[in-house]
């Protein structure tokens, strides 16, 4: 059987590091290669490029003058700070920080398209939104192919972007709603407020979860201290200090408790009260393998997610903490999806964002079922449906029966 294309079009692939690269990576790894032969059409990233059978590889540089700043090494927090309101600054000016790299993405993509011809899958993903402007110009142009937009946030709707851009962003999703043939995000809420705004009748929805890419360990596992660790960085509201607070009670009411806590790629991204300084450590980032080992070295896994007006937000290390078998401790919103996804999975305490009291009480639990050297009656078959591979199968067969049947 003659094989299928698949281009993709992110700016997130190896060698970078970041969680977004972690969902390209694997819709390249699990698609089926005797079905499917894939482009990657991405942003030049310092590292080894990315090799693997049937796949190919575009890097393109980005060459504008001014570029968002990285958050790649620990810095001090005010520098931290700085560079944040500089990119909250630049994306009022720029809207659009990858239009070069969206220029020589069309071009390259144009040209895999004279190639590979008319029943090529074009997949782009979201953000930043110029991956999407790509296949979208294609489109305009009246070129023909399968386009699959996928999501990992809101667009317009998404409560971070900067005031200035909503129009822009409106537009543009109003834009990929009328051309896109299948849309995929990454939460049932999500996917219906893109549902909500959509005019295309033929446009089809597909809840695509993130999810983790490693074997499950369920070796049973107790630190002689009790070991919190959280990976990855704090921004926005995404803060632990109603965590710190809780903390704090936790500890003045139980004076002998043994506790350390890990902030993994946090670097300077959060202020460490003085009262628990001596208890917590914080690193810069770390490769994601060395993440994953942190994860499931833990006694406990903390997961911060304030509430939001958007409903949908499981944040991508939670599935990683599912297959970690390692307890959470989620402070986040009791009614949305991630709270919901970790009482169905039996992993976890559950405790209101903003309540402090609800949080000691999490740690408390934790902390017990750590003294008692017990585990939690994980929900092992719900867990492995999130496997990457899981995931990402339910989007090659869409594909297959959408396009190729």
């Amino acid at each position: 059987m003659k094989k299928k294309h698949i281009i993709l079009v992110t700016t997130w692939f190896p060698p970078a590091n970041s969680v977004a690269v972690n969902r390209m990576e694997a819709f390249v790894r699990y698609f089926d290669k005797d079905v499917f032969e894939i482009d990657v059409v991405t942003l030049k990233s310092e590292g080894a490029p990315f090799e693997m059978e049937g796949v190919t590889v575009h890097y393109l540089e980005n060459d504008m003058l001014f570029k968002k700043a990285m958050f790649l090494k620990p810095v001090p927090y005010l520098i931290h700070k700085a560079k944040a309101l500089y990119n909250i600054i630049l994306l009022t000016f720029q809207k659009n920080e990858f239009r070069a790299w969206q220029k020589n993405a069309t071009a390259k993509v144009r040209a895999l398209l004279d190639k590979y011809g008319e029943e090529t899958t074009v997949i782009s993903s979201y953000e930043p939104i110029a991956a999407h402007l790509v296949p979208l110009q294609l489109k305009k142009e009246g070129r023909k192919f399968h386009w699959v937009a996928d999501c990992r946030d809101e667009i317009a709707q998404n409560p971070s972007i900067v005031k200035s851009l909503r129009h822009f962003y409106r537009q543009a999703e109003s834009d990929v709603l009328a051309h896109a043939d299948l849309l995929t995000t990454v939460s049932a809420p999500i996917l219906e407020g893109f549902r909500n705004n959509c005019m295309n009748n033929n446009l089809q929805f597909a809840e695509i979860r993130n999810g983790y890419d490693f074997e499950v360990d369920k070796t049973a596992l107790f630190n002689e201290i009790f070991t919190m660790t959280t990976v990855g960085t704090f921004y926005g509201k995404r803060q632990p200090y109603t965590l710190f607070q809780a903390l704090e009670q936790f500890l003045r009411k139980n004076k002998e408790a043994k506790v350390r806590v890990r902030l993994i790629g946090a670097g300077h991204s959060v202020l460490i009260p003085t009262v628990l300084r001596d208890l917590v450590e914080t690193t810069g980032k770390i490769p994601h393998r060395e993440a994953i080992h942190c994860m499931q070295q833990a006694d406990a896994l903390v997961l911060t997610l304030p509430k939001m007006e958007q409903k949908g937000v499981y944040s991508g290390k939670l599935f990683e903490y599912l297959g970690c078998h390692r307890p959470i401790i989620a402070t986040v919103d009791p009614d949305d999806v991630a709270a919901q996804l970790i009482k169905e999975c039996h992993a976890g305490f559950i405790a209101d964002f903003d309540c402090v009291d609800d949080i000691e009480k999490a740690i408390e639990d934790a902390y017990r079922l750590w003294a008692e050297k017990k585990t939690l009656p994980y929900n092992d078959e719900l867990i492995a449906k999130h496997h990457r591979k899981n995931q990402i199968s339910i989007l090659n067969n869409l594909i297959i029966n959408m396009f190729y049947k």
